[in-house]
């Protein structure tokens, strides 16, 4: 049996959006717009981040993405009298728990009609391991549904099922107990808890809305800070290693964006001269079409999914 991997960006997040509705009120690409209580305060979650609104509110008609990498840029924020180590830790806040509530709602609106569930249930004996740039619990809420099991070396839990690595974070993601003694609050005080290579536990879908010790996320446009990571080097290494049993590598929803593009070629480099890459993209980048280029590569561009132009899955052999 042909075995088939998957390398997860947020293109699955905003086909869910798409297809279920919530992209209405939660769009993917403008979480600052998300209306979402804070944990600590009860008011709006933005409202408790006066470095990120600050950003925001100068660049109103920005995208989203370009205010995160506002956020990370010391020079700009010293010309508006911000702190980037501080901008950049909000935001990491702001995301944790923003995608948190984003989280549980997908998880509450997950339809069996959905193509990419349904793409995933026809071929879930045959997939051999998933990397996820997203923090979002979509896929593993997938797999939760169709009772298929998984694992992460990254939480420090060995078991059987499906490998899961997701190097930039999850909302999942919590510091190991012990490691450090404070408790968070929002509005943050003045200890700045960030970039601690520190073993971490997951955390149960029902804990997720609580001031975090020390986020685990990667914002938008920031070159993953984690890479070396004691969570991270090691799961990397070792899904490279799957990669080699690979027949397929789709690679869904992915940007390409220069900050991921190191880790995404990477995974293009550990596979097999014979492994079918598979882009999953309305729009692929045609940076990433140029890295692959000499290789055997399929485009499934429809925006509804994994379908071809009759509405029917596409179904790998």
């Amino acid at each position: 049996m042909s075995k088939i991997s998957l390398v997860v960006g947020n293109g699955l997040s905003m086909s869910f959006g798409a297809q279920s509705g919530i992209n209405t009120k939660f769009n993917s690409q403008q979480p600052l717009n998300w209306s979402v209580k804070c944990p600590s305060t009860g008011g709006l979650l933005i409202d408790s981040f006066p470095s990120l609104k600050k950003i925001l509110e100068k660049n109103m008609n920005r995208p989203h993405f370009d205010i995160f990498a506002f956020a990370l840029d010391r020079f700009y924020c010293n010309l508006i009298g911000l702190d980037s180590s501080k901008t950049t830790l909000e935001a990491r806040h702001f995301l944790t728990i923003a995608f948190s509530e984003y989280s549980l709602l997908q998880s509450n609106n997950l339809n069996p009609d959905w193509s990419w569930f349904k793409w995933i249930s026809l071929h879930k004996a045959r997939i051999n391991g998933a990397f996820s740039l997203n923090y979002d619990l979509l896929l593993e809420s997938i797999f939760d549904k169709l009772a298929m099991t998984y694992y992460s070396l990254q939480v420090n839990h060995y078991g059987k099922g499906i490998p899961l690595v997701k190097p930039h974070g999850s909302v999942d993601f919590e510091m190991a107990d012990g490691m450090i003694s404070y408790n968070a609050q929002y509005p943050l005080g003045g200890i700045f808890v960030d970039l601690n290579n520190t073993p971490i536990k997951r955390l149960d879908c029902n804990s997720l809305i609580y001031p975090r010790k020390q986020p685990l996320c990667i914002i938008p446009n920031e070159a993953n800070k984690y890479k070396d990571y004691q969570w991270v080097e090691p799961a990397n290494k070792w899904f490279e290693s799957i990669l080699k049993e690979s027949k397929y590598c789709l690679f869904i929803g992915i940007s390409y964006f220069s900050c991921d593009r190191d880790e995404i070629d990477r995974i293009v480099d550990s596979l097999p001269q014979d492994c079918e890459i598979i882009i999953a993209n309305p729009c692929p980048p045609n940076d990433f079409l140029e890295k692959i280029k000499g290789r055997q590569y399929t485009v499934w561009s429809s925006l509804d999914g994994p379908v071809d132009k009759s509405g029917n899955l596409y179904s790998l052999k």
